[in-house]
């Protein structure tokens, strides 16, 4: 069997650089970061030779998994064409980066159609902007659509959604999927007695080809909540056991799991979740 890719969401504070630094102090082969402030538009391309330093120390680093998480100002869907045009320039400037540095994907989430009360104008406002921001970008690098909570006009909360996005785009060879175990467990997803059911509409719906990424996160919230409360694992309500089934389950042993848990604030926490979660893994 081949080494499972495992990690978490790592800082990149003080340098880009620093998130191999960090991945490397934790132990782990696969990172996720936010290459600028997440809270902010990140307005321009990233100057050249931005990614030497990351490139110099990622052959030796043990990390063969990186993905970015886009900024959590973009909605896709938006009506107001500033935020519209500056949420795919901020994806473009993600993907000309990633592409840099030869990684696996952004992950973004979608948006919310709270502009549209027609949903069909909403879903052409999305995927005209991933057509636009795909043809834009250079050709290596891959989109994540992750799935999402569900809160109010939230888009992904079911599988069926970011699937109707992906085939209404003109290439859609670049887009892929992103899990979350937390948003889906407040989506309805039940890890805890239907996790066959889950992984067969992931085959069936996604294609387990598409899933470029799996983020693992235990929740704070119940079952169908439609909130996004993350928790340490084994500390929420979804629990270490049905997480643990998820995270080995055959069929998705191939795939990078990430961490985006509450202790990953601090090193010292984050050490302990990352190597708790690693004697879990079969």
């Amino acid at each position: 069997m081949s080494e499972r890719l495992f990690g978490c969401h790592v800082s990149c504070a003080g340098g880009f650089a620093n998130a191999v630094r960090n991945g490397q102090e934790l132990g782990v082969n696969a990172i996720q970061l936010h290459p600028s402030p997440p809270q902010r538009w990140n307005r321009e391309p990233y100057p050249e030779g931005y990614e030497s330093e990351f490139l110099e120390l990622l052959p030796s680093s043990g990390i063969r998994s990186v993905v970015f998480h886009a900024i959590y100002l973009i909605n896709l869907a938006s009506a107001d064409d500033e935020k519209h045009s500056k949420a795919q320039d901020s994806l473009v400037y993600y993907l000309d980066l990633m592409n840099r540095i030869g990684g696996d994907g952004v992950v973004v989430h979608v948006g919310s159609m709270k502009d549209f009360k027609d949903e069909d104008a909403g879903y052409e406002r999305i995927i005209g902007a991933i057509d636009n921001v795909m043809q834009r970008a250079d050709d290596g690098a891959r989109l994540i659509l992750e799935v999402a909570a569900g809160s109010g006009k939230i888009i992904g909360a079911n599988m069926g959604e970011l699937k109707r996005i992906h085939d209404g785009l003109k290439d859609s060879s670049r887009v892929g999927y992103g899990l979350d175990t937390q948003h889906m467990w407040a989506s309805g997803y039940d890890f805890q007695n239907q996790l066959e059911e889950i992984v067969t509409d992931i085959e069936n719906i996604f294609g387990l080809s598409k899933v470029w990424c799996v983020h693992l996160n235990d929740s704070k919230v119940e079952l169908n909540s439609k909130r996004d409360r993350h928790e340490n694992i084994g500390d929420g309500m979804i629990g270490q056991e049905a997480l643990t089934a998820f995270l080995n389950h055959p069929k998705l042993s191939s795939l990078p799991f990430v961490l985006e848990t509450p202790a990953l604030k601090e090193m010292g926490t984050a050490l302990q979740e990352v190597n708790k979660v690693k004697q879990l893994l079969h």
